[in-house]
C-alpha cells in the first residue's frame, strides 16, 4: 500500500486477477501461505505482520 502504515492500523490487500476459469487466489508472507481469497484483511497491524505480502 502507498502511504505510512501505523501500528494499531488495519490493512487490506485486494489481489485481481483476469482469467478464465477464476483464478484460485492464495496470499504468502515471504514463503507462507497466510490467506487465501482476493481480499487479504489485517486488523492491529504490528511489527510481527512485516514482510512481503504476494498474491
Amino acid at each position: 500500500p502507498s502511504g505510512e502504515i501505523v501500528e494499531g492500523d488495519s490493512v487490506t490487500l485486494i489481489c485481481s486477477s483476469d482469467s478464465n476459469p477464476p483464478a484460485e487466489i492464495s496470499w504468502f508472507k515471504e514463503e507462507t501461505c497466510v490467506g487465501s481469497g482476493r481480499i487479504y484483511s489485517i486488523s492491529k497491524i504490528s511489527s510481527d505482520h512485516s514482510g512481503e505480502y504476494k498474491c
